[in-house]
């Protein structure tokens, strides 16, 4: 009987000894006011006041404990917040949800909490937009331009000097021209943007096209119910310019529906650009000195509204709307003397006008499958432009006595209309906050029409200029999968994976045709040379193709003086890329990183000859045979004391270039370098001084002559409600010269545009809100790549 007693307590505490071993998963997120993932928090179990189990959050902000059954208490820390601790019952499964912290009102022991501007995560670069006064009063360019990698030049964004780049706005890419994005983005407040991404290397769940890096604008968002929006008013002036930018939003949360309205505008009511130009023909005793004079006025804005509504905690549906109309009419007047042995003098002038009408409709279905940040995503989009342009030209050729005066009139209408249609399929699954998947199908239709009329006047009667003139039709459809693994292995974090793309392409009625399948490869590999992740090595590369833009592939013909002409070309084809890098963080902020990029067929500009006429240069587009590009990046953010932010980068990159096969490779040296430190005074008073440096800068035939720009601004905050600013920008009033040089000519043209000359700017920005803060919702597009390109 003993032994009996014996054998059923020995089971008996063998099944309380396994029980006990049986451990149960709770997962969850921690994320901030605004409803963004809080990174590296302590969340713990305890039973008591022993610690049962413990971890740190990932980077956005996901948990995942095992312990066995039973009841706890959470605790969940993160500097700058206050802790939380509730008591939670533990069972089979246990999805805890969101869990939010909420900022602390006081420092903690004595410590004053300050967040990084700037900071390196494995694939990206974030600047922490969000309550950092060197950032309050910017506009949504000039936080851009003190983003690392990010280079401005006129009008052309671009990431570590690599052409393709795009500019996301909550995961909606902007699809505009480059006039038209930079005016969009002035109209953005820092106020309102929560964090800008600049990710150099795309990975496979970004479309292959997207080849020279990502820029991701996140703008606040808040989480109770109420009505909250914001008005403001942005002006620039100067001799040269004067522009004013008025924009508002306004967003309404209730229960389980976000609406949202948003609108910005920009009215230049003069605009003026002065151009210099000097050229001597190499190969005879001609040269052009040539003067011009643009004035114009453009009316370029927009309005977008969206709703989103969440069928269950797990579910929801969204829509938005926009629209995006630019107007620009334009008068160009210039004045040429060829010097020859018999001098030659024009007088010209160019009316243009040149107007477009943008639509766009996004329809998603968000399935979030768990807490840990699984998801799957049904993502529809349309977007239809429609543009119309065309100049009325004369011109009056005075060639040498006794020969008379000619005039000449010559005008031109091009229509063009841009249809895309998309269809994305994409499945996020994590497993736990260490290992995760990512799958998703796309198939994207794009269409373009165009038609141009040129023609002269003879006489009474209006002629068609056959060589000219076009009509030029493109179909193009893409189909896609990917796939994308994430590991967590303590030191070690990989994130690596593959996209294909099918591609068809139909141009000039079918004459034209390409089909073509292409691999594209993506890794990110970084290990953390201390525990505390402050010291990381970061590992990347990433193949990609850069499909030529629709407005490059038209063959329309812009004269841009009496000599000088740029044009379309529907030849070009794709080109592709290799990226490769490798970045060193240090004490969690201050970065450097090396890098190459090999390119084929890249597609830019070249300056030429015409072939008819010598004496006429056209600004062409053409594929380079092959480009390389080595570059070395640095990026450091000091504090010297608390009342000043210091941020210095620099870049240096080695480019090469082979135009075509039978020509030598050709190796330049290029510089940019960016200082911009702001001063924190009494009662909300802050100055900002900024200065840039960009070297000179040879892309093909056509070079940059270096720059510099120093700038300097105060701006005051009036409690939470109102903030005003004013700044005096390109105090060195430089303006810009830019050269060419090819086979019989070499051309300088000197330029004086508001953007590289001085000017003053103010803004006034005011926000009003009813009710509670509230997280408002935005709508996920899927054809972003896609709409950039028209």
């Amino acid at each position: 009987m003993k032994r009996i007693v014996l054998l059923i307590v020995i089971l008996a505490t063998a099944a309380a000894q396994a029980l006990a071993a049986h451990t149960c998963p709770a997962t969850g997120r921690v994320v901030d006011p605004q409803g963004e993932g809080v990174g590296y928090a302590s969340v713990v179990l305890l039973r008591g006041t022993e610690q049962q189990a413990g971890m740190s959050t990932d980077a956005q902000g996901r948990f995942e404990l095992k312990v066995p059954a039973g009841d706890y208490t959470l605790v969940v820390q993160f500097l700058g917040y206050e802790t939380i601790e509730r008591p939670v019952r533990i069972e089979e499964r246990n999805d805890l949800g969101e869990i939010v912290l909420e900022p602390s009102s006081t420092d903690i022991d004595g410590v004053v909490v300050e967040a990084r501007l700037i900071r390196r995560e494995a694939d990206r670069f974030v600047v922490d937009v969000a309550n950092s006064p060197a950032a309050l009063g910017k506009d949504g360019v000039e936080l851009l331009e003190h983003a690392p990698g990010v280079w401005i030049d006129g009008e052309k964004i671009t990431v570590n000097g690599k052409s393709g780049s795009k500019v996301y706005v909550n995961d909606r890419e902007l699809r505009m021209q480059p006039e038209q994005l930079l005016t969009y983005l002035r109209s953005l407040r820092a106020e309102e943007i929560r964090k800008i991404e600049v990710v150099p290397a795309s990975g496979a769940d970004y479309d292959a096209d997207s080849s020279g890096g990502i820029i991701k604008i996140t703008l606040k968002r808040r989480r109770e119910d109420g009505i909250q929006g914001s008005v403001g008013i942005r002006t620039d002036q100067s001799g040269l310019a004067n522009v004013w930018v008025p924009s508002g939003d306004l967003a309404y949360h209730r229960g389980r529906l976000d609406l949202s309205l948003s609108s910005a505008w920009g009215y230049l009511g003069s605009n003026k650009v002065y151009s210099n130009e000097r050229t001597l023909y190499t190969g005879s005793d001609k040269q052009l000195a040539a003067e011009s004079e643009i004035a114009s006025r453009s009316r370029n804005g927009g309005a977008n509204v969206s709703a989103v509504y969440e069928l269950s905690d797990r579910h929801s549906i969204g829509a938005e709307l926009a629209y995006y109309r630019s107007g620009e009419p334009e008068d160009t007047r210039t004045s040429s003397r060829m010097a020859a042995a018999q001098a030659t003098s024009t007088e010209s002038r160019y009316l243009g006008r040149d107007r477009s009408d943008s639509y766009n409709a996004t329809f998603n279905y968000i399935w979030k499958i768990d807490t840990l940040g699984s998801t799957f995503k049904v993502l529809g989009d349309y977007f239809h432009r429609k543009s119309l342009a065309g100049y009325d030209n004369a011109s009056r050729i005075t060639p040498p006595a006794p020969a008379a005066a000619v005039d000449s009139l010559y005008r031109n209408d091009t229509r063009s209309t841009y249809d895309v249609a998309a269809l994305t399929l994409a499945l996020e699954k994590r497993f736990s906050p260490r290992w995760g998947l990512k799958a998703g199908a796309k198939y994207t239709h794009n269409d373009m029409r165009n038609d141009a009329l040129y023609e002269w006047l003879r006489g009474e009667e209006w002629l068609r200029n056959d060589a000219q003139s076009y009509a030029y039709d493109y179909v193009e459809n893409i189909a896609a999968l990917y796939g994308i693994a994430t590991a967590d292995l303590g030191r070690w974090s990989l994130v690596a994976g593959i996209r294909g793309e099918y591609t068809s392409t139909r141009g000039r009625g079918g004459e034209a045709r390409q089909e073509y399948f292409s691999l594209f490869p993506n890794a990110n590999l970084s290990y953390s040379l201390t525990d505390d992740g402050a010291y990381t090595l970061i590992a990347q590369y990433a193949r990609t193709i850069q499909r030529p833009s629709f407005w490059n592939l038209s063959p329309r013909r812009m004269q841009i003086s009496d000599y000088t002409y740029q044009v379309g070309n529907p030849h070009l084809v794709p080109a592709y890329s290799d990226d490769v890098s490798l970045t060193l963080v240090l004490a969690h902020k201050y970065t450097l990183t090396a890098g190459a990029t090999l390119q084929r067929d890249e597609i830019n500009q070249t300056i030429a000859a015409d072939a008819d006429n010598p004496d006429m240069l056209g600004a062409l587009w053409v594929n380079y045979d092959d480009t390389e590009a080595y570059y070395l990046t640095a990026n450091l953010p000091f504090r010297p004391a608390k009342w000043m932010s210091l941020n210095v980068s620099a870049t240096y990159m080695r480019r090469g270039e082979r135009l075509d096969r039978s020509a030598p490779e050709v190796f330049r040296n290029m510089v940019q370098a960016r200082a911009a430190a702001t001063f924190t005074l009494p009662a909300k008073f802050y100055i900002d001084l900024s200065y840039r440096f960009q070297g000179r800068m040879t892309f093909g035939s056509a070079t940059v002559d270096p720059m510099h720009r120093l700038s300097a601004g105060i701006k005051k905050r009036f409690g939470e409600r109102f903030t005003a600013a004013a700044s005096v920008e390109n105090l060195l009033d430089q303006g810009q010269t830019v050269r060419a040089r090819g086979e019989g000519f070499e051309r300088s043209v000197r330029m004086r545009q508001m953007w590289s000359n001085r000017y003053f700017k103010a803004s006034f920005v005011y926000h009003f809100k009813a009710g509670k803060a509230f997280r408002n919702k935005s709508v996920e597009s899927g054809a972003a790549e896609e709409k950039g390109r028209m």
